[in-house]
Formats: C-alpha cells, structure tokens, sequence
C-alpha cells in the first residue's frame, strides 16, 4: 500500500518557488484547445492569438509543452497574464477553444486568475 504524506500539485510548486526564487509565476492551459481534433478551428484560435502574442508564446502553445512562465515581480506577472490571455466576456460567442484559463501566482498564492 502506497501511503502519501506531501502530496503536492502545481500550484504548491509554484507558491515555494516563487517564495525560493522572488518571484512570480504565470500559469495557463486551455484543455478544450488540447483535446480538439478540428484543424481549421486550432488555425483560427492561433490566428486570432497571433495577433498579439509574442512569437515565442505562441510556439509554446502550439508545441504544447510549457504553460508557467516567469517574472521577476508581479506587476509584470499581471500586466502580461491579462494582456495576453482574455477572459471568458472579452472572448464574447467564441467556442471554448479561444479561452486559456490563466493564473498568476507568487509566493502567497493565486493573486490573479481570469
């Protein structure tokens, strides 16, 4: 029998390494984007974000592979987490494939989430 003692999820991690490192981390995912099979609405949700991603954000998305990014203060945590990621109202009648949900989070914990 397995016995867990300090289990830990991502946002546990997140909270001691930016207490570690002084910092802050910006964490996002879009489950509906990932599990999607229609290519032509991935091309216009990547369309719609290049518009105003930066290039090497938006090839993090498209490989998949990394959804925290840091920052060294949390005004710049929240300043890029809200300009790059709307909510779900600024989104409007768009399917659920265009909305990233995204956290900001420091040492604290979650200080911004849209």
């Amino acid at each position: 029998m397995i016995e867990v003692f300090d289990a830990k999820n991502v946002f546990d991690l997140m909270y001691e390494c930016a207490e570690n490192q002084n910092c802050a981390y910006v964490y996002f995912y879009n489950k509906s984007l990932q599990n999607c099979t229609n290519q032509e609405l991935i091309s216009q949700v990547y369309d719609y974000y290049e518009e105003f991603l930066p290039e090497d954000l938006m090839l993090i998305i498209k490989t998949n592979q990394d959804n925290i990014i840091r920052f060294m203060t949390t005004d710049t945590a929240v300043m890029n987490a809200t300009s790059w990621f709307p909510n779900k109202e600024q989104l409007g009648e768009l399917p659920d494939e265009y909305y990233f949900k995204c956290y900001a989070v420091d040492s604290q914990g979650i200080f911004y989430e849209n």
